[in-house]
């Protein structure tokens, strides 16, 4: 291995325990050491003209365009208003309540992108937990789980299953057919789990009681903001699902969205600053050059050769490919990682092993992504909102220890459908 190769992997390997163990500023230092690789062009193509294939500018202006127009909704009072309406709906029947509004957020994030269901439906989350005094750690948690697990469900669903359809080409069928099913079972299963975590006293019933007294007009600060975002809001979906037919990307639409609001509610851009999470974007930006520079170095190669010996061991095969989504997707970031390891499946597919590791890789990094919170844009999202919330640190092993078990449940039910299917 070249010195230049040698130097990118110590720079990943302190890049990710920071990140692991570190307490502050994890934000400026991944993205600190990642322009370190490109100042002393470790590797090759991290350069400024070459920097819109590295770096997913899509998803950072999407979610950028998207805490805006959500900022809006939130000034004018509309989460309060929607998430009173709902509970009021499932009156003291909470775990009713509770499997509705994570039904819609599974349905949504199978259809939307995962970052902007997180970023709807959490303000939700927490007025409830607000109002209803409960602990908003295990709500939020429930939440992306759900988040996760429905985005799974289809092609347009994840970011990572558009790189696996993209590399293997799956259409958006096949993977309602193959993923759609076991996204409904660990749905389930996950649902079943937080029950049993989220306690129901008398003093709650009653709280719930109370909170249908609540007139939720009253939560409106206006009127007129509240429906322009919104409409700007269903407008802005409506164009993610013809993105493709209009040939305009999803980070331009949520740009437009938000831009819109700004021209009709306030004085610019540095107005709605506060509610953009800078951190977030700039740690995003670093983890893709580290990734590709971690592809660019030989990683997918080396990998691809060291699993060609197991062609004639197709259940093998399928373990270690289910083992290493589950490695690599909490780790690198589920697109990253599939950005690494869907290569080599396609090396190994044309070498002659089984196609359906494609859909085991699938399975193993979707529902794995839940597990820490680097998994996903929408995780690193989520935890910045809930210490918003709850006023202090959530840290790496705390998130590892709650979400363990969601996620082994989810696994293993993905595990054994694979075998079956």
């Amino acid at each position: 291995m070249q010195l230049e190769s040698v130097f990118t992997l110590l720079i990943v390997v302190i890049a990710y325990g920071f990140i692991i163990f570190g307490r502050k500023n994890k934000a400026a230092i991944t993205f600190g050491l990642a322009l370190v690789i490109a100042a002393f062009k470790f590797v090759k193509g991290i350069e400024f003209e070459n920097i819109s294939r590295i770096v997913d500018f899509d998803t950072l202006s999407l979610l950028t365009g998207m805490m805006i127009i959500v900022a809006f909704l939130s000034k004018s009072g509309f989460f309060e208003f929607f998430s009173v309406k709902v509970v009021k709906i499932g009156g003291k029947r909470f775990y009713l309540t509770l499997s509705f509004l994570m039904v819609i957020v599974a349905l949504t994030s199978a259809f939307l992108d995962n970052v902007v269901t997180i970023l709807v439906m959490t303000p939700m989350i927490f007025f409830i937990a607000d109002v209803l005094q409960l602990n908003p750690i295990p709500l939020m948690m429930l939440t992306l789980a759900m988040d996760n697990i429905g985005g799974a469900g289809t092609l347009i669903g994840s970011p990572l299953n558009l790189v696996i359809g993209s590399i293997s080409g799956y259409s958006f069928n096949d993977f309602i057919i193959r993923m759609g099913p076991v996204a409904i079972l660990a749905f389930i299963g996950v649902l079943i789990y937080y029950r049993r975590r989220i306690k129901l006293d008398k003093e709650l019933l009653e709280r719930i009681e109370k909170l249908k007294e609540m007139d939720e007009k009253a939560a409106v600060t206006n009127w007129t903001m509240m429906y322009t975002s919104l409409g700007v809001f269903l407008v802005t979906i409506l164009l993610f699902m013809l993105h493709n037919v209009l040939n305009v990307e999803l980070g331009i639409i949520a740009l437009l969205g938000g831009t819109f609001l700004i021209v009709i509610f306030s004085d610019g851009y540095e107005s709605v600053a506060e509610h953009i999470d800078w951190d977030m974007l700039f740690f995003f930006a670093g983890l893709y050059i580290m990734s590709y520079a971690l592809e660019e170095i030989g990683v997918t190669q080396t990998i691809a050769n060291a699993l060609l010996p197991l062609k004639s061991a197709p259940i093998l095969s399928m373990l270690v490919i289910y083992g290493l989504a589950i490695l690599t997707a909490p780790i690198l970031n589920n697109v990253p990682a599939a950005l690494i390891i869907a290569p080599v499946i396609k090396i190994l597919v044309a070498n002659g092993f089984s196609q359906s590791l494609w859909w085991t890789f699938a399975i193993g990094a979707n529902f794995a992504t839940n597990l820490t919170p680097l998994g996903a844009v929408q995780n690193i999202v989520a935890v910045s909102m809930l210490e918003k919330q709850i006023h202090r640190k959530f840290g790496f092993v705390e998130f590892v220890k709650l979400m363990f078990m969601p996620v082994l449940v989810s696994l293993a039910i993905g595990f054994v459908y694979n075998l079956f299917v």
